[in-house]
């Protein structure tokens, strides 16, 4: 009660105690005669919040009741607004923590800076003829772009000679690595098939045993939804099928211009800070493939992806085994898939940590309570959500390391968001060689060949750095 309560001696009471003016207020507001109950008053949030003019003054007739402050040890902060004090305590779990991701992850999902590179080399695509092979692996692909050539099977061969005629009519194909999901390009066919009789006498009936020359204009990592709303008519070639699969001039067309509008990527990225990246307007003129006796650490053949954390909310991730992002890059992340390689980004230490694989594909709420500090919460700061494992327990890198940088440098100031899948392996190679984990896989491998018994490698290596010989 905010009035003042005096105990009366019994003889100054009145004899008969008179409730009608409770009973008449209680009629009044409550429905059937039902008292309604009158809410407990709130705190005074400005409960001395400012010194007392009149104890200043020298004396407060209120005495110890006052609300102001008698003196300056007894001044409390001026109250937030309940709008403010919210959007503070979520400052540290908002988007901010993501900066640079709506221009660089959202925009190069959707296109990015598009289009560039070399123009379409289809002079009339109604007369033209277009095809779609399959590759086994995206080495295979980096290895074509710099040679130009690229080698198929003996009743394919003579299907794209009859196209070629001898080059009278251009030929347009399409190459999508078995597995990814992506469509990773396109290229002219420059020469009719060449018989390589000491590769047919290796592998036989069914060897990829017929040579071609190839001309690449267009490296790129197109979904292949996104190709099939543009040339619903598409059919995809597979191992169990054929590796070669033709299409009708209007659904090659209209492939060829939606790969023409998705950006320019690498195909490779050197990791072992051999190689200078080519520069952005010479990415089809300038390709790079790796040595030889270069080894990477194997991923699955699709796109990667970077997540984020902050010092707060790390341990959280890795002890859910859960990654979570802002509900905005739920269309960036729509392509995870069991198996994707995945990596986590501590913006408060700029470190980068790995080897991750998403278990599930990428999900909205998959634990509303994550990373919220409402234990009642229905949705996560971060609804955007993967389950995830450790693949190989690595190092941190450093984000101010140059090798990452280049690597990165598609991504502008942003760290956060999809990856290409030779930015994905490059980075996982990065991370691989710094526990020794590659020198494993190399001699293990060698072991295999030569039949000699060896251990196999182990799944996660401790996280500290290999000192190089």
């Amino acid at each position: 009660c905010r009035y003042k309560h005096v105990r009366r001696d019994r003889a100054d009471l009145p004899a008969v105690a008179d409730f009608t003016l409770g009973l008449s207020q209680m009629q009044a507001s409550g429905k059937d005669g039902a008292s309604t109950h009158r809410p407990a008053p709130k705190p005074n949030e400005f409960f001395k919040i400012s010194l007392c003019k009149h104890f200043m003054q020298g004396e407060c007739p209120f005495g110890e009741g006052c609300h102001f402050a008698h003196g300056e040890h007894e001044l409390r902060n001026f109250p937030r607004q309940q709008k403010e004090a919210a959007a503070a305590e979520a400052e540290e779990f908002s988007d901010n923590m993501f900066s640079g991701t709506d221009n660089t992850t959202v925009d190069y999902f959707q296109g990015g800076s598009s289009g560039g590179g070399r123009p379409i080399p289809i002079l009339e695509p109604d007369q033209a003829c277009y095809f779609i092979l399959l590759a086994a692996t995206q080495r295979d692909l980096v290895l074509s772009t710099v040679r130009g050539e690229w080698y198929i099977q003996a009743n394919h061969a003579s299907q794209l000679d009859q196209a070629y005629n001898g080059g009278r009519r251009q030929v347009m194909i399409f190459f999508t690595v078995s597995g990814s999901r992506h469509i990773q390009g396109a290229a002219l066919m420059t020469s009719a098939t060449e018989h390589i009789q000491h590769l047919q006498d290796r592998g036989g009936r069914d060897a990829f045993a017929h040579r071609f020359g190839v001309e690449w204009y267009r490296t790129t990592e197109m979904p292949i939804k996104i190709a099939v709303e543009a040339a619903p008519d598409l059919l995809l070639p597979t191992s169990t099928t054929q590796f070669c699969q033709d299409m009708k001039p209007r659904t090659g067309e209209s492939l060829m211009k939606a790969l023409w509008n998705s950006p320019l990527v690498t195909l490779y990225e050197s990791w072992a800070d051999d190689k200078d990246p080519p520069k952005q307007d010479a990415l089809l003129t300038d390709f790079r493939s790796p040595s030889d006796d270069e080894v990477s650490w194997p991923v699955i053949p699709g796109p990667g992806f970077i997540f984020g954390c902050s010092s707060d909310t790390m341990d959280e991730c890795l002890g859910r085994g859960l990654f979570g992002l802002p509900a905005h890059m739920k269309m960036a992340a729509s392509f995870l898939i069991p198996g994707s390689t995945i990596f986590l980004f501590n913006v408060t230490d700029r470190l980068l940590f790995g080897i991750f694989e998403a278990v599930t594909p990428a999900a909205m709420n998959i634990e509303p309570t994550a990373f919220s500090k409402n234990p009642k919460a229905t949705s996560s700061p971060f609804p955007v959500q993967v389950r995830v494992r450790v693949s190989l327990e690595c190092p941190p890198l450093e984000d101010t390391d140059p090798v990452l940088v280049d690597i990165l440098r598609s991504r502008g100031s942003g760290r956060i968001g999809m990856l290409t899948n030779a930015q994905t392996q490059a980075i996982a190679s990065m991370l691989a060689s710094q526990c020794g984990a590659l020198d494993y896989m190399t001699d293990y491998q060698q072991g295999r060949r030569e039949g000699v018994k060896v251990i196999a490698p182990p799944i996660a290596l401790p996280p500290r750095m290999i000192k190089s010989k």
